[in-house]
């Protein structure tokens, strides 16, 4: 993986990722609010040997004392001088558990021996220090007496008394909040990275291409200001299918669990432009369509002249927009049944007989099943995926089902972002040649079937 794959990542999963650092970083603030205050005090002591006068004596002494000065921590920090340091301060607590707050450390080539004890409170810590550093001097001096009534062959003398500490040891705060964090930032990477590669869900055409057998024909982002080139594209894909024909019929159906009619609308809108005669039906049982989109769900159309309670719609009138819109009306139980009938295909290819492009707009495949049969009556089909959001299994299914319907699927469209607002026609300032007509003037209430207005084609 690139540098970008693992950036992309990143920005996918964002929120995994912040949501682990924050609760690692809480995790390691609640410890540190739990782990009671300590505070230490230090007490410095000398270990000198007993040598003669000459210098030479005073070297083998400081070299003998520093070889003794490696045993004496396991002194300072033993049982002996804790049970002493308990009988003379009179505390109620276990030698094992004063040895643990004992800590000793000498710098290295000298003679000099640091003894820390930690507390609850800064005069406590003050008092054991200086108690344990009294005691092991007092007990170095009895170990280093070999004759009764001689000096000690070697001595522990404190030169640096304790002090009271000003502050707190322990916990470090700081530290715990910053390993938190960073613990957090690196597990919530590691699981964004598990998580995005054990997703299926398409985010690319490169993802989409190698899901389905069918090539990714345009690649559209509502986004992207340069989305009118993708059209064209697509455009010229249409116009290759079309050839020497005097029309083309094509479906366009989403893989998705959505309808998707931002392409349809896009697409008619692209080969009007060219001075094509296009007419765009919506046959979206789903409520997502066409009409929804661009507010025209009042207007009768497909489902009625199905039904037999409006005039045939062979005859459409062409929209100053260069674009015939057929809504899909009144949709009922009867509608998707209506669809597959022999009716619609006469209609179908009726309509055809006026316009050089015939775009049919119908719902997911995988939720109507209307979608497989319009597909035979049509001479070839789109499909559009939305990036992000749909899994590769779906994909795979929709392009199998229609693959065994016997349709002719040209290519897909891959949709980086759709609009999902269901009556919010889009704004030429956001989407390429949005709407192919004007705004349809309702009609009044009291005519129940409105005649056809010319200058829309909402209806015939």
């Amino acid at each position: 993986m690139a540098l970008s794959d693992y950036l992309g990542v990143v920005r996918r999963r964002w929120i995994i990722v912040v949501a682990t650092a924050v609760a690692c970083l809480a995790l390691a603030a609640a410890y540190a609010a739990s782990v009671p205050t300590t505070y230490a005090a230090t007490s410095r002591l000398f270990v000198s040997m007993a040598t003669g006068t000459s210098v030479n004596d005073s070297y083998q002494g400081g070299l003998a004392s520093q070889l003794r000065i490696t045993s004496y921590p396991y002194v300072a920090t033993g049982p002996t001088v804790a049970e002493r340091v308990i009988q003379r301060l009179g505390l109620d607590i276990s030698p094992a558990e004063l040895q643990s707050r004992i800590a000793t450390s000498f710098p290295p080539a000298t003679t000099l021996l640091d003894i820390s004890v930690t507390d609850s409170t800064p005069e406590g810590a003050r008092v054991l220090a200086n108690t344990v550093a009294d005691e092991f001097a007092q007990l170095v001096g009895e170990m280093e007496t070999t004759v009764n009534g001689a000096a000690p062959a070697a001595r522990a003398t404190v030169i640096d008394q304790a002090r009271t500490p000003t502050a707190p040891s322990g916990p470090n705060t700081k530290r715990l909040l910053a390993l938190g964090l960073i613990i957090g930032l690196g597990l919530g990477l590691l699981i964004a990275f598990l998580r995005d590669r054990l997703d299926r869900t398409i985010r690319t055409s490169e993802q989409l291409a190698r899901a389905i057998s069918v090539p990714v024909v345009a690649t559209l982002s509502s986004r992207d200001p340069n989305a009118t080139k993708d059209i064209g594209r697509l455009r010229a894909q249409i116009a290759a299918a079309r050839g020497d024909h005097d029309r083309l019929i094509v479906m366009l159906t989403s893989f998705t669990e959505t309808s998707s009619p931002y392409v349809a609308v896009c697409l008619a809108n692209a080969l009007a432009d060219t001075g094509a005669r296009v007419a765009l039906i919506d046959a979206d049982t789903s409520e997502d369509g066409v009409s929804a989109m661009l507010d025209m769900q009042s207007y009768p159309g497909v489902a009625e002249s199905l039904r037999g309670e409006h005039p045939d719609l062979s005859e459409l009138p062409r929209s100053a927009s260069g674009v015939s819109v057929v809504p899909v009306g009144s949709v009922d139980v009867r509608t998707a049944d209506l669809l597959t009938s022999a009716r619609f295909a006469e209609v179908l290819h009726g309509i055809g007989d006026g316009f050089d492009y015939v775009l049919v707009a119908v719902a997911p495949v995988l939720v109507d099943a209307a979608a497989l049969s319009l597909s035979t009556r049509c001479d070839t089909s789109v499909a559009v995926v939305e990036l992000g959001t749909t899994p590769s299994p779906r994909v795979q299914a929709a392009s199998e089902a229609l693959a065994s319907s016997g349709s002719a699927l040209m290519g897909a469209v891959a949709v980086a972002q759709e609009p999902r607002s269901r009556f919010q026609r889009p704004t030429k300032s956001s989407q390429p040649n949005p709407d192919p007509v004007p705004d349809p003037d309702p009609e009044p209430e009291a005519d129940p079937e409105p005649e056809a207005d010319p200058d829309l084609a909402a209806s015939p």
